[in-house]
């Protein structure tokens, strides 16, 4: 599946134990996990465009529904799940499989989908270089800058320099979005791909849309 034109991949090193801000982001993490359902939005700072977006509900059985759609500078990925069929496209590509089939992967609260889980919101101290908290009238700002070669950053183009994550609360402590910011070397230039990540619909999605469907007439 397409993540975003930058991706990172998390290991070990740097600040031990908690960052500065650490508590704050962890406590999102956790109320993200438990949320029922939300619709996760990606835009591209620069350009102003959504570029992903992820929508997911449990049922009253656990089981995850979801459709995501992506894209970048050369890729474009949609999947639409419903826990017993699900439809994928990728780049021209449209493709189904049912409950039962092998390579069908059904999710749910306890075994989830990736953006569903906590790690939609990057938080690794053992990597984090820079930790820092401000206060921005009202809106506590934490920022970390990590190791971009120890979690294995990558870019869709270049040769990744440097990544950091900037996380904003609310005055009750509450997440309101946070920022992405990838920073790659190409051709000796350097390029910076930055996304801002929201968290909306918590709680009120009532149906999941399929995202292929766009797709379809592309296929036939």
């Amino acid at each position: 599946m397409l993540c975003t034109a930058v991706m990172a991949v998390f290991c070990g090193c740097s600040l031990s134990a908690d960052a500065e801000g650490g508590e704050l982001i962890k406590a999102a993490r956790k109320e993200y996990t438990e949320l029922d359902s939300a619709k996760v939005i990606m835009t591209n700072l620069e350009s102003g465009e959504v570029e992903q977006t992820f929508t997911f509900k449990y049922d009253e059985k656990d089981v995850l529904m979801f459709s995501y759609y992506g894209k970048s500078e050369s890729s474009e990925y949609a999947q639409y799940n419903n826990g017993a069929e699900c439809f994928t496209y990728d780049n021209g590509e449209y493709s189904y499989l049912s409950k039962g089939d092998k390579d069908f992967l059904k999710y749910t609260r306890s075994v989830t989908h990736p953006q569903a889980d906590q790690g939609l919101l990057i938080y690794d101290p053992s990597n984090i270089t820079k930790a820092e908290v401000t206060d921005e009238e009202g809106v506590t700002h934490v920022h970390h800058e990590y190791d971009a070669e120890k979690i294995g950053a990558q870019a869709e183009v270049g040769k990744v320099t440097g990544f950091s994550a900037d996380y904003y609360f609310d005055k009750d402590e509450k997440l309101l979005y946070f920022v992405e910011t990838t920073t790659a070397e190409d051709g000796g230039k350097e390029r910076e791909y930055a996304y801002k990540v929201e968290i909306t619909r918590q709680n009120s999605v009532e149906r999941v849309e399929n995202t292929t469907d766009q797709f379809k007439d592309k296929k036939e």
